[in-house]
């Protein structure tokens, strides 16, 4: 059984507030892309890897990411859709074999680690789908947002703020992402599909490191973070 890797990189990065694409923005001298792909590159459990683009990216990232660096593990780029949703079902739709595990990652989240991607696709054994995630630390309110009235404080304990990499059975993702497709159910990330269809998701308590790149504070930001594991 493989372990494939989709790689959702179809953002169009517009919060960056960059000239070029955010995938090709550099930290340490490197695009964002190129330290995402290395950590699938690299893991011992990932057997292949998709990559999902942004058409207009795709000339830029061929040439300056998959030529230069040579991924042995790459076996597809996809064009992506109009939302992620959209992009990783291509993903999955492009892979050709019938059965494995689906190990979908940000390509905007460079600061993945190894221990990550192993762990995930480890519980898939036992649970519909396996999700990082980091609970929430700071207050959280409910508001009435016609208004922009507080309605109430709620148990911070309940909530996580969810990352990626989640990981599912390869045949029965690609099945409910293709159900969802077909009833227009709408959602943010893969485990919601899941979750929507009676799934079973488990949480693993990830590392606050692995963030999102959106904006250019969060450049600073993985510059940074990743100076420090190289120290």
């Amino acid at each position: 059984m493989s372990n494939i890797a989709v790689i959702a990189a179809a953002g169009n990065g517009e919060r960056l507030n960059c000239h070029i694409s955010k995938m090709l923005a550099k930290i340490l001298d490197k695009p964002v892309l190129f330290h995402t792909l290395d950590q699938f590159e690299k893991s011992k459990k990932i057997d292949e890897i998709v990559l999902v683009v942004h058409p207009k990216d795709l000339k830029c990232i061929e040439e300056e990411i998959v030529k230069k660096y040579k991924y042995n593990k790459l076996s597809a780029i996809v064009l992506g859709g109009l939302t992620r949703q959209e992009s990783v079902y291509r993903g999955l739709q492009s892979i050709k074999k019938t059965d494995g595990i689906a190990c979908i990652h940000d390509g905007a989240r460079p600061l993945v680690e190894g221990w990550m991607i192993e762990e995930t696709i480890k519980i898939t054994d036992s649970y519909d789908g396996a999700i990082m995630a980091v609970p929430v630390v700071e207050t959280i309110k409910k508001a009435l947002l016609q208004e922009g009235l507080v309605e109430k404080t709620v148990n911070r304990d309940e909530f996580w703020i969810i990352q990626t990499p989640q990981t599912f059975k390869l045949k029965y993702i690609r099945e409910l992402y293709k159900k969802a497709k077909e009833e227009g159910l709408k959602a943010t990330d893969d485990s919601s599909i899941v979750e929507h269809y009676g799934g079973s998701v488990k949480i693993v308590e990830s590392s606050r490191e692995n963030i999102k790149i959106t904006t250019s504070v969060d450049m600073v930001l993985a510059e940074i973070l990743m100076k420090n594991r190289i120290k």
